[in-house]
């Protein structure tokens, strides 16, 4: 899945992959290190999926460098979800376990 973060308006979005997401969250690679506590706008996007994307908040819970990767990875805590938003990235995660099961993914 597809993210774009940000840490205010006056910033501009970067954008990467993620490599783990949950109801509660999510795990992504960053270029930059985010220190714990941050708090994020997110854009989640599943590659070839019509739905626009996901617009939510999180706050970075952790943040670890990888060598072999030469980025961070990190993980994000949603915040303040709505029940619309939650029925939207349940959506989203019954869709990547269906592209996993048909080896898409």
């Amino acid at each position: 899945m597809l993210v774009a973060y940000t840490i205010a308006d006056e910033f501009a979005e970067a954008r990467t992959e993620t490599y783990d997401v949950g109801l509660g969250g999510l795990a992504m690679l960053a270029d930059t290190e985010l220190p714990a506590g941050q708090p994020l706008r997110l854009e989640l996007e599943l590659r070839g999926d019509p739905r626009p994307p996901l617009h939510l908040t999180g706050e970075v819970r952790w943040c670890r460098y990888d060598a072999g990767l030469a980025k961070y990875r990190t993980g994000v805590e949603f915040t303040d979800r709505t029940p619309e938003q939650e029925s939207q990235l349940i959506g989203y995660i019954d869709m990547m376990y269906q592209l996993r099961d048909l080896g898409v993914l």
